[in-house]
């Protein structure tokens, strides 16, 4: 009976909360009364067709200017203004062959063509960074820039729009141009060559040591499984093939290993969410042929979804900081007496060299495979899309290998994903500080972390109430298609370390609540009031994702700023807060079949690539969606088919990465320790 109650109250607040927001008709006579936001001439006939004449193919960027008089304008006006659902229809991308360009010009004379001339687009800033790492490309930007804004305003006036467009060149392409290898892919390659007859040498010498054994009952799998005898076997096997594919297959050790394995299920699924998210947003940083479409889903439940989808990062937060405290916390029993300052700054420094090593090595080796040169293996937006990321990485490598990534540079990031490590680093320090003086002054611990927690859950609302930011983080089209840049919302609300920092410490809170569970050996899994609060989180979690539909779907009036202020506060310390309740449940085996599926041998696999798939996924959806020819169709096949393209190549890029460097780097610091 209280579970259809429990049912029933659930789908009326579900409805209550989506019949909140205020309904959207898009007027479709009105859409298509504008300019295309992607126009883009057939790249290889333009390269092709007229190779006597070396050809040119230029990418411009355009701006439509005001004018009150003309429908397009006017409609650009009213559909932009929806800006957090809508693309910014003054902006516009053009792909001109510039042959085809004069060749439709040249029936006009000195006089039109000086009256179709706007101008270079010179003020915007987001178009300024593209400038700015395309800095190689000025000679053809003086050269082309007025005749391409000339055939831009052409164009608008031969379509009737009435509209004309100040516009610049990013890039111009020329058939034949020739990539030659410098001292970035050189280094790339000599390091790849290396990671591969290190892994040749080694899995030699473990077949050779394989041969020499006498035991014939011995398995062949056995062996692998096997440690070495002695240490300088140990050394050499480090980089074994097969011996590294039965470490990524071996089932976790010890009691607090097999009680927490559902982990790897939690992070693989987390991880194809982020996958779905960062797919549809290169998606739209490319060329979309109906960008009305994923503008009118975001009026819709779903278009909540997609921005409360922003949550699904908080678990990664949650579950790394859980980890480490219980890493803390088995270091920490080691030791019989109270340790020295200098015994704390050891371990401390022990922590932190040991993680950045296992996380930079394979981290730097995909921002060097980022900023590889080769030809164009795309068409118009290979460049915009593919080759600003290598620009990025090639420029500021340096800043993403110290974990600066979130404050310096971040219009130019390398790696866009690359915020979340950073962030997570600082969160890993600060707990660990905390951790140490938790330990160290035992009396004081709750106060410490009482406070500390008290501190991080409000900070969001007196930053959000301070600095006006927006409540939630609001990926909208146009930011999206502009990759983050010099956006305000997601520089500082959403990937700050003092923003999340608060989620990171309730994973730190669930690990210590749940090392007491274990060493008091509670039952948390028959008290009956604890089961019921513990299925009861997943309708609730479901539904604290579509809190934010009547926020985001309040169109004519300003927020309330407090109340907004203390959403911002809530919104991902809340689910990071019924996280750790759920996690904590679920390792006192609470959660029947849900726990039995999470448990799954395959997860264990899929699990541990996670963090490989997470630094390679943005190469690959860029690699994918940079190849376009044309203006793609947005729709939910097409959609899925991205996602699951991308997802699939990023784990096996994933289990390569994992076998030939991510896995060794492990075995070697064990080795240290």
């Amino acid at each position: 009976m209280w579970t259809s109650r429990l049912l029933l109250q659930f789908f009326w607040a579900l409805g209550t909360i989506l019949t909140l927001a205020r309904g959207f008709e898009m007027n479709m006579t009105q859409y298509y009364e504008m300019p295309d936001l992607y126009d883009l001439d057939d790249y290889d006939r333009c390269l092709q067709e007229f190779s006597h004449s070396q050809p040119t193919y230029c990418f411009v960027r355009a701006e439509v200017q005001p004018n009150e008089k003309a429908p397009a304008w006017r409609a650009i006006v009213d559909i932009s203004k929806y800006n957090r659902h809508h693309f910014d229809h003054r902006h516009l991308y053009f792909g001109i062959c510039v042959h085809a360009c004069e060749t439709a010009l040249d029936d006009l004379n000195a006089n039109e063509t000086q009256t179709l001339y706007e101008g270079t687009l010179s003020d915007n800033e987001k178009v300024n960074v593209y400038l700015e790492l395309f800095s190689a490309e000025a000679s053809n930007r003086a050269r082309y820039q007025r005749l391409t804004n000339i055939c831009i305003n052409w164009r608008l006036k031969q379509r009737g729009f009435g509209v004309r467009a100040k516009s610049v060149v990013e890039y111009c392409d020329q058939a034949e141009k020739v990539v030659e290898d410098d001292a970035w892919n050189l280094t790339f390659f000599a390091v790849l060559g290396g990671l591969v007859l290190l892994t040749i040498m080694s899995s030699l010498v473990d077949l050779h040591l394989k041969r020499q054994r006498h035991d014939k009952m011995l398995k062949e799998r056995d062996h692998y499984k096997t440690p070495p005898k002695s240490r300088v076997q140990q050394v050499f096997l480090i980089f074994s093939l097969a011996r590294n594919w039965y470490r990524l297959n071996q089932e976790p050790n010890g009691k607090i290993g097999r009680e927490l394995r559902f982990l790897d299920c939690f992070k693989f699924f987390a991880m194809f969410l982020v996958i779905f998210a960062h797919t549809n947003w290169v998606i739209y940083e490319s060329a979309i042929s109906n960008p009305q479409d994923p503008e009118r889903m975001l009026h819709t439940v779903a278009g909540t979804l997609l921005i409360s989808g922003s949550l699904i990062t908080v678990t990664f937060f949650v579950i790394s900081g859980l980890l480490l405290t219980i890493n803390w916390l088995a270091v920490a029993r080691l030791q019989k007496k109270t340790l020295s300052l200098l015994q704390y700054c050891v371990l401390f420094v022990k922590f932190n060299v040991f993680r950045y090593i296992r996380l930079t090595l394979p981290y730097g080796f995909v921002l060097l495979l980022s900023g590889v040169y080769f030809e164009n293996a795309g068409g118009p937006l290979w460049r915009h899309i593919y080759e600003r990321e290598q620009l990025a990485c090639r420029k500021n490598w340096w800043i993403n290998l110290l974990y600066f990534n979130n404050f310096i540079r971040t219009n130019e990031r390398c790696m866009l994903q690359g915020w979340y490590l950073a962030s997570d680093t600082h969160s890993f320090v600060l707990s660990l500080v905390l951790l140490m003086l938790g330990h160290r002054f035992p009396k004081w611990r709750k106060q410490l972390y009482g406070s500390v927690l008290a501190i991080f859950v409000a900070l969001p609302a007196i930053l959000t109430y301070a600095l006006d930011y927006y409540p939630i983080f609001l990926p909208t089209p146009q930011t999206q298609k502009d990759s983050f840049i010099g956006d305000r919302q997601f520089n500082e609300f959403y990937t700050s370390f003092q923003m999340n920092f608060g989620a990171y410490f309730f994973g730190v809170l669930a690990a210590l609540v749940y090392d007491q569970l274990a060493l008091k050996q509670y039952k948390l899994r028959e008290l009956l009031s604890f089961q019921v609060t513990w299925f009861a989180l997943i309708p609730v979690g479901i539904l604290w994702l579509f809190s934010a539909h009547p926020i985001y779907q309040h169109y004519y009036s300003d927020l309330p700023l407090l109340w907004a202020s203390i959403y911002a506060a809530l919104q991902r310390n809340l689910w990071a807060f019924g996280l750790g309740i759920f996690i904590v449940g679920m390792a006192a085996k609470v959660g029947w079949i849900l726990r039995k599926f999470a448990c799954l041998p395959i997860f264990r696999i899929l699990g541990r690539l996670t963090y490989g798939a997470f630094i390679v996924h943005l190469l690959v959806a860029r690699l994918v969606l940079s190849t376009v020819r044309e203006p793609i169709y947005f729709g939910t096949g097409m959609m899925f088919s991205y996602i699951f393209f991308t997802a699939t190549v990023s784990y096996l890029c994933s289990l390569v990465l994992a076998l030939f460097l991510e896995l060794p780097v492990s075995s070697f610091l064990k080795l240290l320790r």
